[in-house]
């Protein structure tokens, strides 16, 4: 067949014909010589329609889902692939240099039917274009999401119900069973939350591409950023003093309220000038990403009374009941940003759904608060209090915006530096971090109070526990991040799919390295405030930001992602080896070397081993890999005799017998 086309070819684009019906077009005009679109898709009238001469373009790689063609134009063209049109299909371009090479970010191009019935995408400067044509039918991921979500409210109902049902609210309980009650309760709800929005995040990845997800993230850095220096650590206070003193509960409330609403509008002026000199212009509703942090900036305007009010249950020991009403919330959250997505807002969208739940959420609060709390004031302003609650509560703002920005200030930097897609593909591999980082989140709230009481009584005692926490930290997180560098184009595969590979995987095989670094910081840290070293934090923190700030503003241009992955392995390394220096004022020497070298040495070899099966498959090098590494920890027996008796008390009695811990 001389005649044949191939499955792939450019044609200039004025050889555009809008036609009304495509089957008489057909007899005027010569489809491999032609673009027949309907009349209102069309760029051209009928007297500008000049023949074309259709020019091969590459395919590079073909799947069931995903075609991949190489294009070289000189002029403003058509991509045309001759496959059949459906809806579901999204297009992606990108220009590239000889070598392939990505010249700018990924940006989605709109697919019009041509001809009848094949695929076709403008191209609108001379260049050579990688063009990305990807099936992703949003009503899967509605239906499977819209399925999850059906699911987490009937288990929320269950666990509602069986809350009422054997817990009565009114019981006087002991201190031990107050602690677990409001510890317990919300520790399992938010890991229940964090649930709930990781599976929301494997849809809206995927609607909303690597470049806006990167503006999303961008944006709620931002905003969070606002959102520290605005709640000004007044919910930690509000807990504190009404704990103490429940007959003024309703006096704090309404001064802290009033006092976030002055220390917001600080907090936003530093924030409005970023985003001015940022874009550029005074006009900041033009560009996404500042209207999407101006909107959540007003959402969390609600929020942070909402946070105040939360505390008042804290305080009440009645945690429980803001922790559901979060759930329901997040639930909320779910279900109109899914309709956002669907109505094409992007994430500005989202940040607008923000403002509604957040309002609600108020609402609900507040509600239960009038029926729970007799809150009788006094009702004036206390304009000592105000200045002892700023002056009490800075220390605890400035240490979170200092660790919030220490883990999230190269999300900033690189948007400005390399791009969104950049960033989205980056922010990609944080949530699986962030997913795993809730591991020594909980370890240390159940490890603060016991180190806490031992620190006043034996110093000694202290370090043994200490050391043996430290221990247990590197023993989970070092076998987690081997299995995860293998593991990691799957994982970004199915959090965000194939537009956040292979740079996702890249930048999760990276960073994930830091997370034995972070946690043996995060049990460090609570140590710290132990021994009454909480002000050292600052100086810890703000070392660890420069040096954050300065490697990333020297290596991101060159080194994109890998330098923020990098970076933040190093930036780890540095905060812990400042936390070490200040323990030793007052914990004798933890012994780095002669603690960890055994489980290094343990994990090594199992990932020497892991690697060596994944040339085969990801799945038989970590299967492989994790049998060697508890037999390296058995032979090289990891835990010494104290740590065994202590580990025996904690572990079921028979497996501390078979592991030789107990008698």
């Amino acid at each position: 067949n001389l005649a044949v086309m191939p499955r792939a070819y450019t044609i200039a684009r004025t050889a555009t014909a809008p036609v009304a019906d495509f089957q008489e077009a057909v007899a005027q005009y010569d489809p491999r010589q032609y673009v027949l679109v309907e009349a209102t898709a069309g760029t051209a009238t009928a007297t500008d329609v000049q023949s074309g001469q259709p020019q091969p373009a590459e395919v590079l790689a073909s799947g069931n889902i995903e075609l991949i063609a190489l294009a070289e134009i000189v002029e403003p063209s058509w991509l045309i692939l001759n496959d059949t049109y459906a809806p579901g299909w999204r297009a992606f371009v990108r220009p590239v240099d000889t070598a392939g090479e990505p010249l700018a970010d990924e940006q989605e191009l709109p697919i019009t039917l041509v001809n009848g019935n094949f695929r076709g995408v403008q191209l609108n400067d001379s260049g050579r274009y990688e063009v990305r044509f990807r099936y992703s039918p949003t009503s899967f991921l509605v239906g499977g999401l819209t399925s999850l979500m059906g699911a987490v409210i009937l288990l929320l109902g269950m666990i509602v119900w069986l809350w009422r049902r054997f817990f009565d609210p009114n019981a006087q309980l002991s201190g031990a069973r107050s602690v677990a009650k409001n510890s317990l309760a919300p520790m399992m709800l938010n890991l229940f939350n964090r649930g709930i929005d990781f599976a929301f995040a494997l849809f809206y990845l995927r609607v909303l591409g690597p470049a806006e997800a990167g503006g999303y993230a961008t944006a709620i850095v931002i905003a969070g950023i606002y959102d520290i220096i605005a709640n000004f650590g007044l919910n930690t206070y509000l807990i504190r003093e009404v704990s103490r003193d429940k007959s003024r509960a309703g006096h704090f409330l309404l001064n802290t309220n009033l006092l976030r609403i002055g220390t917001g509008l600080l907090a936003a002026a530093p924030v409005l000038l970023y985003l001015w000199v940022r874009d550029g212009s005074l006009n900041l509703l033009a560009d996404d990403i500042s209207l999407a942090v101006l909107l959540l900036m007003v959402g969390m305007i609600f929020s942070g009374m909402g946070q105040l009010l939360a505390g008042l249950f804290y305080a009440y020991e009645q945690a429980e009941r803001p922790a559901v009403v979060t759930t329901i919330t997040t639930i909320m959250k779910v279900g109109l940003g899914v309709v956002a997505l669907l109505l094409g807002q992007g994430f500005v969208g989202l940040a607008t759904v923000s403002i509604l739940v957040n309002l609600v959420t108020l609402l609900i609060l507040i509600l239960l608060a009038w029926r729970h709390f007799a809150l009788k004031g006094p009702w004036r302003i206390d304009w000592p209090l105000q200045r002892r609650m700023l002056r009490d509560s800075y220390p605890l703002m400035i240490n979170h915006l200092l660790a919030t920005a220490f883990f999230q200030i190269d999300i900033v930097m690189m948007e400005q530096i390399n791009g969104e897609t950049i960033t989205g593909w980056y922010s990609s591999a944080y949530k699986w971090v962030n997913a795993f980082n809730v591991i020594p989140s909980f370890f240390t709230f159940a490890l603060f109070p016991i180190i806490s009481r031992q620190v006043q009584e034996s110093v000694a005692e202290a370090r043994q526990t200490f050391q043996l926490s430290l221990k247990l930290m590197i023993l989970i997180s070092l076998p987690l991040a081997a299995a995860t560098m293998l593991a990691a184009p799957f994982l970004i595969g199915v959090l965000g799919g194939p537009e956040f590979l292979p740079a996702g995987a890249i930048s999760l095989q990276i960073v994930i390295w830091s997370i034995p670094f972070g946690w043996l910081n995060s049990v460090t840290n609570y140590v710290l405030i132990a021994l009454g070293l909480e002000r050292i934090e600052t100086r810890a923190f703000i070392a660890g930001v420069l040096f954050n700030i300065i490697g990333n503003a020297i290596f991101l241009a060159r080194y994109s992602y890998v330098a923020a992955a990098v970076t933040t392995i190093l930036s780890e390394i540095v905060l812990l080896a400042i936390f070490n220096y200040y323990l030793r004022r007052k914990m004798p020497a933890v012994g780095w070397v002669r603690l960890l070298y055994r489980p290094v040495l343990a994990a090594s070899s199992a990932t020497a081993v892991m690697l060596l099966g994944a040339q085969l498959h990801w799945l038989l090098g970590i299967a492989l890999g994790l049998p060697i590494y508890a037999a390296g920890l058995w032979l090289l027996g990891v835990f010494n005799a104290t740590e065994q008796s202590i580990l025996a008390q904690v572990l079921p009695h028979r497996l501390a017998v078979r592991l030789g811990m107990s008698g």
